[in-house]
């Protein structure tokens, strides 16, 4: 096969090594006398390919370029970003319908930026409104059923809020976002207000939230649960009336405790304790149609009831019930001694 003379010229400045050759089917090799491919270039522990640029000054150095029918694809660039030389960034360009543009930087600092050429972290991505800036999928099952997604979860132009969107696929199953934390299993006192995983909402300067929910549990944009900024739970309602617990709804429990609550009715049996006359309870109930001490319906269904202080006044009502009963027990004896005297004085005439 014959060669332009340019060509046997390369052919043996490049074959004057004796491990670089130019095959006849066009393959080329340096460091290597069976290429396989257009270039092949093979060494041992030392660059293959050093790019050099002549003139001492900030910018490009050097660039790989790659080219299809007389158009740049894409490049690799190393730009020199100070006047000392050992400060660079690296660069990745690709072509998409609206010319050439970079699509990530390596700079100095190790960082890498996606759609930014300033990033301010090991890995930052600057993404467009409403989409996502990462997915993770596996390879045997379809991205529509199963991903891990952060994005942006509004699409409004100068708005940013944070999504994780986790789509399981396990069929049969209900498993969705499985998280897991493993951690020393101790509680020394400086971490009594902390957990295995840990939920903390503050406002932008990093203080406690006054406002603001500190968590919300929804179903499909429907509020099941809040956790309120002073600490308070509402479930089922948003709003929980000053109360720690509000509960808009029924509930079960297999044991109540209600603790430290003053003045616990037994003081009705004490000698001093001044027991109402049912006479009094009798004019009380006529006019206001409830016991004295208890509640009305009109009150209940305004302000609810406090279960420890409605056990209270249950439990002094019940004492009250017992002295009462007592009291007419011993009047019952004293009429039936009367009336068994009365009898035998009848059954002696």
């Amino acid at each position: 096969m014959k060669y332009s003379c340019s060509l046997l010229l390369s052919f043996v400045a490049l074959s004057s090594y004796a491990q670089n050759k130019l095959e006849a089917t066009g393959n080329a090799g340096v460091g290597t006398t069976v290429p396989t491919e257009k270039l092949e270039i093979y060494s041992a522990g030392l660059s293959n390919i050093k790019l050099t640029h002549s003139s001492d000054v900030l910018g490009v150095v050097g660039a790989l370029k790659f080219n299809m029918s007389g158009s740049d694809l894409g490049k690799l660039e190393v730009e020199r970003t100070d006047a000392s030389g050992r400060m660079s960034a690296m660069k990745f360009f690709v072509r998409g319908s609206g010319g050439e543009f970079e699509t990530m930087r390596i700079v100095n600092n190790g960082f890498v930026g996606i759609g930014t050429t300033s990033p301010a972290a090991r890995l930052h991505v600057v993404n467009l409104p409403g989409t996502v800036s990462a997915e993770f999928t596996q390879t045997d099952v379809d991205a529509m059923d199963g991903a891990l997604s952060f994005m942006n979860a509004t699409g409004t132009a100068g708005n940013y809020f944070p999504q994780i969107n986790a789509r399981s696929y396990v069929p049969g199953r209900s498993l969705g976002l499985y998280i897991t934390a493993e951690v020393e299993d101790v509680l020394p006192a400086s971490d009594l207000v902390y957990g295995g995983i840990i939920l903390d909402s503050r406002n932008k300067t990093g203080a406690r939230l006054a406002t603001s929910n500190v968590l919300a549990v929804n179903s499909a944009g429907v509020n099941l649960m809040l956790v309120k900024a002073n600490g308070s739970v509402a479930i089922g309602t948003t709003d929980a009336k000053g109360y720690k617990l509000a509960v808009n709804g029924s509930g079960i429990f297999t044991k109540v405790v209600v603790k430290s609550y003053a003045n616990w009715p037994d003081f009705v049996f004490h000698p001093d304790y001044k027991l109402p006359a049912l006479s009094e309870v009798e004019q009380f109930v006529a006019k206001n149609q409830h016991l004295p001490g208890i509640p009305s319906a009109s009150e209940v269904e305004k302000e609810g009831v406090d279960v420890g202080e409605m056990n209270k006044q249950l439990l002094q009502k019940v004492e009250e019930q017992m002295l009462y009963i007592i009291e007419m027990n011993k009047q019952l004896l004293s009429l039936t001694k009367e009336v068994a005297v009365l009898k035998e004085k009848i059954a002696t005439k």
